[in-house]
């Protein structure tokens, strides 16, 4: 099996940590929920929601809500002293291994984990490209940072 790249998994889950907070203003003066869409139709809705909060990490419920199509529902944790962010829940799928022989009995990828963190960082890229905010001043708010 090829060995783990500790380095750029870690420099990832800093990436994704700051991608998901620039689409949770108000999170530390308690603001629970956020929703957006994402496109010029508007039609893929965004809900992010605080499930938990502790000292050091908060849990964040992520669905992608398409019409007709029942959406996966993403757990993500932030963990404020490290600055990290990264998957924990995908559906009933948790708890990744760092690698796996393949194939396995589940048909991860050899680096599942790194993967998902990967799918995570490109989303949340997608998100702030394309992603509408509601504001009380205007229609629409571009959500894509300078």
């Amino acid at each position: 099996m090829p060995s783990v790249d500790i380095g750029a998994h870690h420099a990832l889950c800093e990436m994704n940590f700051h991608r998901l907070l620039t689409l949770m203003p108000n999170w530390q003066e308690g603001c629970q929920q956020w929703d957006f869409t994402l496109g010029d139709r508007h039609v893929h809705e965004v809900k992010l929601k605080v499930v938990d909060a502790a000292p050091y990490t908060t849990t964040v419920e992520v669905v992608q809500h398409l019409v007709g199509i029942k959406p996966p529902k993403l757990v993500v944790r932030l963990y404020h002293d490290a600055n990290m962010a990264e998957i924990i829940s995908w559906d009933r799928h948790r708890n990744w291994k760092p690698q796996y022989t393949y194939p396995n009995p589940q048909m991860y990828a050899p680096d599942e984990k790194l993967e998902l963190n990967r799918f995570l960082g490109d989303w949340l890229e997608f998100c702030h490209s394309q992603g509408y905010a509601p504001a009380y001043n205007c229609e629409k708010v571009l959500v894509k940072r300078k």
